[in-house]
């Protein structure tokens, strides 16, 4: 009886090794305005609360180059408004945007809630 539970958790553990594995092999992911309307509203807060704490390591890390200057900043700015606008931002934006829900929700936040990058005018998008 104990070998078979011993088998049994080693199977378990190759089993998690093994889709590990191919999970990291498949390509990036990145949710839009598709996966964005069939998300409940707490999803919608943890998502931006993830990119922000994301944002914050990212910061605190040093680093430097495109990715640390675009984390400094997304902290910088974001610090003026709360979850719940940036939700009503990104929320507003597919619904003005119906034809954009293709658009990454990450591109929407950076566009709509900072600086770093400038809001398009409606014809050029």
């Amino acid at each position: 009886m104990k070998i078979k539970g011993i088998a049994g958790a080693l199977m378990l553990v190759l089993l998690c090794a093994l889709a590990t594995v191919a999970l990291a092999d498949g390509p990036g992911f990145l949710w839009d305005g598709s996966h964005w309307k069939d998300m409940s509203s707490d999803i919608k807060v943890a998502y931006v609360k993830g990119i922000g704490n994301m944002a914050d390591l990212e910061n605190a890390a040093g680093g430097s180059g495109a990715a640390a200057c675009i984390s400094k900043g997304f902290v910088d700015e974001l610090k003026t408004k709360t979850v719940g606008q940036v939700v009503a931002e990104v929320d507003k934006y597919y619904k003005e945007n119906p034809t954009k829900t293709k658009t990454p929700v990450i591109t929407v936040i950076l566009e709509r809630c900072t600086k770093l990058c400038a809001p398009q005018a409606a014809g050029k998008k």
